[in-house]
């Protein structure tokens, strides 16, 4: 397994492209350069997440401004250099446009707790009512205010920011959030959705390891196993 956060992000983002969070060449994802550190690597603009290799990172400081590597930047870097201001505990940024997940951000119904893939986000996820690009620092602030002290933030008729304590739990989450919807969405086909029991959740949760890094390195070593020989360069 990869140690240079550098290459860690360059995983996730292959890991999320695979996982369904692909969207052109739009979505990206970053990693603090170090625990705590006011500066963070972070996927250029005009490249997919699928093509993301370390040498592609930009580095850049909590304000946007560029500190090392070449690449274009994103316009909506605020809303990762606005989370890591509020939130020391959090390591990694995603903001990506997963099918599944946009559609229920786009939409008045309810998260609901359908699956292990879910727990993590019980009982629901932070909304935020906007659909612009976030792209000023007050913009920024406003989600990183939504998100709160949760893992995953849904922005109206756009995606979805999921947070982690390293870029391993930010990947895992991203890919669990992802899931458990897309098996909401299947359950309303099917029939009436059953949600697990809130009275189960605690210990379900317990059973699992929910929210143990332990859990997420896992998950995360395993999903970059399954990218093949083409994936792990």
């Amino acid at each position: 397994m990869a140690e240079d956060v550098r290459e860690l992000l360059a995983i996730a983002c292959r890991i999320l492209a695979a996982e369904g969070h692909e969207h052109f060449q739009f979505g990206h994802a970053s990693a603090r350069e170090t625990a705590g550190a006011e500066r963070f690597w972070v996927k250029p603009a005009t490249l997919g997440l699928g093509e993301v290799r370390p040498a592609d990172l930009v580095l850049v400081d909590l304000d946007g401004n560029r500190l090392a590597g070449d690449g274009p930047l994103h316009t909506e870097l605020p809303i990762h250099g606005e989370i890591y201001r509020r939130r020391p505990d959090v390591g990694a940024v995603v903001h990506t446009h997963p099918f599944h997940s946009a559609a229920l951000a786009a939409s008045s119904a309810a998260f609901r707790v359908v699956s292990q893939d879910s727990l993590p986000f019980a009982p629901e996820p932070a909304r935020f009512d906007s659909a612009l690009l976030i792209v000023t620092p007050d913009q920024g602030r406003a989600v990183a205010e939504a998100l709160a002290d949760g893992s995953v933030v849904l922005l109206r008729n756009h995606g979805i920011v999921v947070v982690g304590g390293s870029v391993e739990e930010a990947t895992y989450l991203a890919v669990a959030f992802e899931r458990g919807v897309r098996l909401q969405h299947a359950a309303a086909v099917l029939g009436e959705v059953r949600e697990i029991d809130p009275a189960e959740r605690e210990e379900l949760g317990r059973q699992l390891g929910i929210g143990s890094e332990r859990r997420a390195k896992a998950i995360f070593t395993y999903l970059h196993r399954a990218l093949g020989p083409a994936g792990q360069d």
